[in-house]
């Protein structure tokens, strides 16, 4: 008989079982959802990878100057990192 929480008598067995069954069916959805989901990225993810590879197959040469340009660009950074930690141990 709490009316704050809305009991205000009747058969409290039965509410409680309507709401487990409610919660259930909700949490049933939700993972259904959240597998669908993961389903379509899975999917997504699989397409755009065998695009990939078939550009890659089309052009290797396209492919092979993009690579050694992404791997220059990463040396200059990385090169520039660790020039930068150097000069902060001796000036700072």
């Amino acid at each position: 008989m709490n009316a704050k929480n809305g009991d205000v008598g009747g058969a409290p067995g039965a509410d409680g079982e309507q709401m487990k069954e409610h919660l259930r069916a909700a949490k049933d959805a939700a993972a259904s959802a959240a597998r669908a989901r993961a389903r379509q990225a899975r999917d997504w993810a699989s397409s755009q990878i065998d695009d990939l590879q078939q550009q890659v197959e089309a052009r290797p040469y396209a492919a092979s100057a993009w690579a050694l340009g992404v791997g220059f660009l990463a040396g200059v950074l990385l090169m520039g990192l660790v020039r930068g930690s150097r000069r902060s141990r001796f000036w700072g």
